[in-house]
């Protein structure tokens, strides 16, 4: 599959070592997710993300040391606060009540 690498994510490194410090093949765990082991690998290797409904099951089938969290590559936006610089009081306007 050609197209966007995701990459060594996060998820891809924690996904590889809890199956390394706990012996679980990739074929067994694929089979417990319910995916083959070469979509097993594409997420491993950053070539795809899973669906919403593998991530959950990814979660559940490691207790929660791998998150649908870990697999997303963005932060979430950071919203600045209009007035976290400013220190000037801000009249309100007539009739309204704070």
């Amino acid at each position: 599959m050609q197209g966007h690498r995701f990459g060594d994510t996060l998820a891809a490194m924690k996904l590889s070592a809890y199956l390394g410090e706990h012996a679980i093949s990739d074929s067994a765990f694929a089979e417990r997710i319910g995916v083959t082991r070469q979509s097993l690998w594409r997420y491993k290797s950053g070539e795809r993300r899973p669906d919403w409904d593998v991530l959950e099951r990814i979660a559940q089938e490691t207790a929660g040391h791998v998150t649908p969290n870990d697999f997303l590559d963005e932060a979430p936006p950071v919203v600045p606060d209009a007035h976290a610089s400013d220190s000037t009081p801000h009249p309100h306007p007539e009739g309204v009540r704070v």
